[in-house]
């Protein structure tokens, strides 16, 4: 099954004993295939992702792909997708198995509908906030046959809206993030390692911090503000701070993102067409996560939900 390609993998049944079967791809991405499969010991539906089997063998990525795992585990949030199981398929294909969540990202929404109302953009920023402060305030993780414990506050670093998923419920939507595999893990501690994929640029260009376009190393949790800023400016206008969309697609290059996150003045949120009506304060809110410098934002996501409550106490109330 040396392929990169999904579909080898369909129908094959993995764990030890044999326990999830591969029933449908859902997407691929740079490193991994994710599925929906049945846990046939529970008889329920749920979400594996395996490591692409090109990259199976590389050292690092499958470091990588271990801390992706770990991560995801100790991150306990109603606002972060939780990992159930994990394993190697055919003694060589690292596995995770995730809740199977049914609804829909945030890009397909904004694909469809161009932009949000105030309340919804509000709600959803607010859960975002309450997922990525579990994420900064640290989570511990247990080495050594759990007797060691290693305290790790943990950055996002790709916040995007195909990143965040959107579960309808009855009372409003409920907010997931996703994919946290790629997040860098800041030691409380002063003892770090630096690998060349910790310095490497991961992310998205578009949604990416100044500071992380010019160093993977030097980030904190204000990199994640940033990101949050472009996403909620979008949600609201749909479109970006800096006119980029607006060119044509050849023009859209990710030294053109660079080139905007690190010079460019963002447009104030209120003179982007039919937004007149978005009152001052929540403008303030968008911009000021919007800082060029970290220092210019909000020192934490739990600082920028709270200047939204107010907000959302004028606009709607928040969905859980």
């Amino acid at each position: 099954m040396s392929s990169p390609s999904p579909t080898p993998w369909l129908n094959q049944r993995l764990g030890n004993p044999p326990r999830y079967r591969l029933d449908q791809c859902l997407g691929s991405g740079a490193f991994g295939d994710v599925f929906l499969a049945m846990d046939l010991r529970l008889g329920r539906r749920v979400a594996v992702k395996i490591l692409k089997g090109a990259l199976a063998k590389h050292r690092d990525l499958l470091i990588r792909f271990e801390r992706e795992v770990a991560l995801s585990v100790a991150l306990e949030s109603e606002h972060i997708v939780q990992v159930i199981d994990y394993g190697v398929a055919l003694d060589e294909y690292p596995f995770y198995v995730m809740e199977y969540l049914q609804g829909q990202t945030l890009s397909q929404l904004l694909a469809r509908q161009g932009r949000l109302s105030v309340d919804q953009a509000v709600a959803i920023v607010v859960q975002l906030c309450a997922g990525l402060e579990v994420a900064h305030t640290g989570v511990t993780l247990w080495k050594h046959e759990a007797t060691v414990a290693e305290p790790i506050k943990i950055i996002h670093r790709d916040l995007k809206p195909a990143n965040i998923f959107l579960i309808p419920t009855p009372l409003g939507e409920r907010v997931k993030i996703l994919d946290f595999g790629i997040a860098k893990k800041l030691h409380l501690s002063q003892t770090t390692e630096r690998t060349m994929l910790t310095q490497a640029f991961l992310g998205t260009f578009r949604y990416a911090a100044p500071e992380q376009l010019r160093s993977a190393w030097e980030l904190d949790e204000r990199a994640d503000i940033y990101s949050l800023g472009m996403i909620f400016y979008e949600m609201l206008s749909g479109t970006d701070p800096f006119g980029i969309l607006a060119h044509a697609a050849s023009r859209r290059s990710e030294q053109s993102w660079a080139m905007a996150h690190a010079a460019m003045a963002p447009k104030p949120l209120r003179q982007q067409p039919n937004c007149e009506q978005i009152s001052v304060e929540l403008e303030a809110a968008v911009m000021r996560c919007l800082g060029k410098r970290p220092a210019e934002r909000f020192s934490s996501v739990a600082e920028l939900r709270d200047s939204l409550y107010p907000i959302s106490i004028n606009a709607a109330v928040i969905s859980p």
